[in-house]
């Protein structure tokens, strides 16, 4: 069975401020957690979290398909105007943190590719931030022995 926790783990170590070199000028990420806050955490802040995923069952073995979604907020302003330039540079910081290591490592054994990315308004705890979301692919192949 996938360990979900530590896929999380794994996810929210590549975008936390030690991983992350930020756009100069601007500040690095205060945090990043897959533990979803009830309010927001200090701006900026990487949240990371499971979306969907599927299996499929082969003789030996079982391959999941999952999506995540890590989200970057920047600021509460929810100026998009305002904010676009700043989220460009970030938007290209955040898309290397997976950039030519793409297994998570550890335990986990499978890839994750980003397959997709918004830049726009995003609503947390009933507030507008504008920010990044990024979608990604996790797609792991393990061994598999079903017992009756």
């Amino acid at each position: 069975m996938p360990d979900f926790d530590a896929i999380n783990t794994a996810l929210v170590a590549r975008f936390a401020a030690a991983a992350i070199t930020p756009p100069t000028g601007y500040d690095n990420v205060k945090i990043s957690t897959g533990d979803l806050p009830t309010g927001m955490l200090p701006l900026p802040c990487v949240l990371v979290f499971p979306e969907e995923g599927a299996f499929s069952h082969h003789p030996g073995k079982r391959h999941m398909v999952a999506e995540w979604i890590v989200r970057f907020y920047y600021n509460q302003s929810g100026d998009l105007e305002r904010d676009t330039a700043a989220l460009r540079k970030w938007l290209t910081v955040l898309v290397g943190q997976l950039q030519g290591a793409v297994s998570l490592g550890g335990i986990i054994n499978g890839e994750v590719h980003i397959t997709g990315f918004n830049v726009g308004t995003f609503v947390y705890a009933t507030q507008d931030y504008t920010g990044i979301e990024l979608s990604l692919q996790l797609v792991v192949n393990e061994p598999w022995s079903p017992v009756a």
